[in-house]
């Protein structure tokens, strides 16, 4: 009996070391070669992660794109577009061509490394500070180096965002599998914790919350599909100089959001240009419709995007959905 009851033991535990290292195993890149080229067979929806959330697309892609393939992450590639754009698209879609895509930039492959963020840094969506913020890493995250395209490296996060980062803001260490980082975005379905956002946008969520609070209102979570969303409006804003519920580029915000898989049954936006976060909240809670945004019992979900700007100080952009 007491062997039986040993072996039992061990068992367990062996069990228990699996279910350990699969519960803390990320999938890192599985191939990284020499750049190839390909062409979409249908439509394709473009992602941040290699997996079929709603919350990882970035854009759906039209049927005959030309992509660039650099690696690939389970049954994705890993792409680079015409307009240099960094992303997943699943395999199941591609026909390998001759034909590179026009106006994207040189790709160089790298053996992969593993690398730590130096200091708080923002992995973009292309070899530039112009392009989308996929995530934010803290200082000490460690992140998979495979490839760079001018002076930015291409990075696969501890999560598997897919992105690139200035290649002198993170160190080469040792090749061992990246940690998650603290900041890694959920989609709403995963409630995600306020961690999410820079220090400004942080800042705006707990101001927004309190008035909540002092109403005796639940506080808003952060959402990492409209913190994105939320960014990129505010860039827009800046970038070509308005101030308008309705983009030229993206149109209006649920216009926005419903193009980019954000699924609600009530939303909304605030948008504010303001030289200081307390002032620009502060504004939205003495106007009627801004005030009632933040506190509607319809809304449990909330992106900020703030801003520089020469022009007002900060641009502030605010989505709120209900689900």
């Amino acid at each position: 009996m007491t062997h039986i009851r040993k072996k039992i033991s061990t068992i367990l535990f062996i069990l228990a070391l699996i279910l350990f290292f699969l519960s803390n195993s990320n999938a890192v890149v599985t191939k990284n070669y020499k750049p190839k080229y390909g062409v979409l067979t249908d439509k394709v929806n473009f992602r941040t992660k290699p997996d079929s959330s709603s919350s990882s697309i970035i854009k759906t892609l039209a049927k005959g794109t030309s992509i660039k393939m650099v690696a690939e992450v389970s049954n994705f590639y890993i792409v680079q577009l015409g307009n240099n754009e960094i992303g997943y698209i699943s395999k199941s879609y591609v026909n390998e061509t001759s034909t590179p895509p026009s106006g994207a930039k040189t790709y160089t492959s790298i053996s992969p490394f593993y690398a730590t963020a130096d200091s708080g840094i923002n992995v973009r969506g292309g070899p530039s500070t112009s392009y989308r913020i996929v995530v934010s890493l803290t200082k000490g995250s460690k992140v998979q180096v495979v490839g760079s395209i001018d002076n930015f490296y291409l990075i696969v996060t501890g999560s598997n965002y897919v992105g690139m980062v200035r290649n002198d803001l993170i160190s080469k260490v040792s090749t061992s599998t990246p940690t998650t980082t603290p900041s890694t975005p959920t989609s709403p379905s995963k409630p995600a914790t306020t961690t999410l956002g820079d220090a400004n946008e942080q800042l705006v969520l707990r101001l927004i919350n309190e008035a909540r609070a002092k109403e005796g209102l639940p506080a808003l979570i952060m959402d990492s599909k409209l913190l994105y969303l939320s960014r990129l409006k505010a860039q827009d804003m800046v970038a070509k100089n308005y101030f308008s519920h309705t983009s030229p580029t993206y149109g209006d915000p649920f216009t926005m959001m419903k193009n980019n898989g954000v699924t609600y049954k009530t939303a909304g936006e605030n948008i504010a240009g303001n030289p200081s976060i307390s002032g620009a909240v502060e504004a939205w809670m003495n106007s009627p419709g801004h005030r009632k945004n933040i506190l509607s019992t319809s809304y449990n979900y909330i992106g900020v995007g703030v801003v520089k700007s020469s022009v007002y100080g900060y641009v502030f952009v605010t989505m709120f959905i209900g689900k």
